[in-house]
């Protein structure tokens, strides 16, 4: 299985679970500094976006 990413790269899924929980946990992550907001942002749009089309894999099965 794969994916592609916001950025266009194409990301081999081998183990679906796993690609799920480490995607769920990465679009919660946010740093303690609030100089890195607009990182956090743009990081949290990416691993949502991973994280709802891996979630898109696991219904189609």
């Amino acid at each position: 299985m794969e994916i592609t990413d916001l950025n266009g790269k194409v990301i081999e899924v081998d183990d679906l679970d796993l690609a799920l929980m480490q995607a769920d946990d990465f679009r919660h992550y946010r740093h303690t500094d609030n100089r890195f907001t607009r990182l956090d942002e743009e990081l949290n749009a990416y691993w949502e976006d991973v994280y709802n089309k891996l979630w898109k894999l696991r219904t189609e099965q």
